[in-house]
């Protein structure tokens, strides 16, 4: 990365994102990618970043199908528990490695969320805050919803002492 631009800061982290670091880590950045496969670490990013107050670019895979948001209740738009308010069921929400993926898949859903961070940075176009899209690569389709915050979300919602919930 540094050969192509020797003006940005490479910082690797070798290291599990637990709790205990996980705000003073995004304490660090305006902005999170969470391209993560597991719902406990999903989850446990989303918290960290509503307790931060930034917005997270989100990519998700499966099989065939990938979905791309930015979740960011600080600025309207819900989080991932507004979404998805309960842990999925035991065999629901299988890793890549569980159920497999087609190989351009990753790829796809990657560019697709580099877009959106380059969006986010340069203040770019309409990014997907509030919005997901959906992209099925077994019938090369993609659908565009709209997404909503919970207000009694557990998370972002009233009661949690979050900004704007």
């Amino acid at each position: 990365m540094t050969a192509l631009n020797p003006h940005i800061e490479v910082r690797p982290y070798s290291r599990e994102l637990t709790e205990e670091i996980a705000g003073t880590l995004f304490a660090e950045y305006d902005l999170i990618v969470d391209g993560t496969d597991a719902w406990p670490i999903r989850d446990l990013i989303n918290r960290a970043a509503v307790a931060a107050g930034k917005p997270v670019v989100s990519g998700a895979i499966s099989a065939w199908e990938g979905q791309v948001t930015i979740y960011d209740p600080a600025r309207g738009a819900p989080c991932m528990s507004c979404v998805f308010p309960e842990r999925p069921a035991p065999g629901m929400a299988a890793t890549c490695s569980e159920t497999g993926v087609i190989g351009a898949l990753p790829g796809v859903i990657g560019a697709m969320m580099a877009g959106e961070v380059i969006k986010e940075i340069a203040g770019a176009g309409q990014g997907l805050r509030g919005r997901m899209l959906i992209f099925d690569a077994l019938y090369a389709e993609t659908r565009l919803i709209t997404l909503k915050r919970d207000p009694s979300c557990q998370v972002c919602g009233s009661g949690t002492g979050v900004a704007g919930g």
